[in-house]
C-alpha cells in the first residue's frame, strides 16, 4: 500500500464543477467490484485490484449475503474491512445490491434498511477512515434521503443509483432520474441502462453530459451489456465520474479488464 490513501470526494468530484463550465476531470475513477463470498477472498481480490490499476474497490456486499443468509457485518468489519483498507490505499465503496435492481440479494425493503443502517453503525464502532468510504444507496428505497444524510454526516460519500435491465429509457425519463437523485444534496448520482444500440449509448452520454454541465454535480451514466461497452470508455468525457472495470469476475455485462480501460485513457 502507499502512502498516501485516496480521498473518495476527490475521485468523484464533479466533472464540471461549476454550471454550464467547462470539463475539469482528467480521468475517471477506476472501480473494480470485490465479488469473494469469504474475508479472506475479498482481502486477497482487493490487493489484485489495487495491483492491476483499481484506485477504488467496490465490496458488492450482496455475493455474500447470498452466500450467508445469517450475515453480521461486526465480524466481517475486522476479518475484512479493516484488513481491506489496510493492504490498500484505494477508496472503498460498499453495496448491497438487490435482486430487484440486477443483484444478488433478496431482501425485503425493511430488511435492506436495516443492513444499511447496521452497516453505518459498524464503520463508527472501527473507526474507519470515513473519508475513504463510498455507500451506495438505490434510488428506491424511502429511507434513501435519510440514510444518505446519516452518512454524509459521519463524512462518507454518497451514490444514489438505479439500474435498468431492460431498455434505454426515452432521454427525457433519464433527466429526470438523475434529477430525482440530486434531489438529495451532496450526493452522486448512478444511472445505469441496458443498451441495444450504439445510438442508446449516445443518448445516454448525452443526457449526464446535460445534467453534469447545468446541475455542477458528480454523475455515474453506465451503460449495460455488449452494446454498451463505449460507455465505459468515453464516460468521462460527457461527466461521468467513474467507470467499473474488471480483474477477475465480472459483475455486470459488459465490463472490461482494467488493463484495457487504462491502457484507453
Amino acid at each position: 500500500m502507499s502512502e498516501k490513501t485516496l480521498k473518495a470526494k476527490d475521485l468523484l468530484a464533479p466533472a464540471y464543477p461549476c454550471p454550464n463550465g467547462k470539463l475539469a476531470l482528467v480521468a475517471p475513477a477506476l472501480i473494480v467490484p470485490l465479488t469473494g463470498t469469504t474475508a479472506a477472498m475479498l482481502v486477497e481480490e482487493a490487493v489484485a485490484a489495487e495491483a492491476g490499476g483499481a484506485n477504488m474497490l467496490e465490496w458488492r456486499i450482496d455475493f455474500m449475503l447470498d452466500a450467508h443468509e445469517q450475515l453480521s457485518f461486526e465480524p466481517l468489519a475486522h476479518e475484512a474491512v479493516r484488513p481491506i483498507l489496510e493492504a490498500t490505499s484505494a477508496a472503498l465503496l460498499l453495496t448491497i445490491r438487490t435482486a430487484g435492481q440486477g443483484g444478488e440479494a433478496r431482501v425485503s425493503e425493511g430488511r435492506y434498511r436495516l443492513l444499511l443502517a447496521e452497516l453505518l453503525d459498524v464503520l463508527v464502532h472501527l473507526d474507519a477512515p470515513m473519508d475513504r468510504i463510498v455507500l451506495d444507496l438505490e434510488h428506491w428505497l424511502d429511507s434513501a434521503p435519510a440514510l444518505a444524510a446519516q452518512a454524509q454526516d459521519l463524512g462518507i460519500t454518497v451514490i444514489i443509483s438505479h439500474h435498468d435491465w431492460v431498455e434505454t429509457p426515452d432521454s427525457e425519463v433519464m433527466q429526470l432520474m438523475f434529477e430525482e437523485m440530486l434531489e438529495q444534496p451532496g450526493v452522486v448520482a448512478k444511472l445505469a441502462v441496458t443498451a441495444s444500440s450504439d445510438a442508446d449509448v449516445q443518448r445516454l452520454l448525452d443526457v449526464c453530459q446535460g445534467v453534469a454541465k447545468q446541475s455542477g454535480r458528480a454523475l455515474i451514466a453506465i451503460a449495460m451489456g455488449d452494446s454498451g461497452r463505449r460507455s465505459r470508455f468515453e464516460g468521462w468525457k460527457y461527466g461521468s465520474v467513474a467507470t467499473f472495470a474488471t480483474v477477475g469476475a465480472a459483475s455486470a455485462p459488459g465490463q472490461p479488464t482494467v488493463a484495457e480501460l487504462r491502457a484507453a485513457l
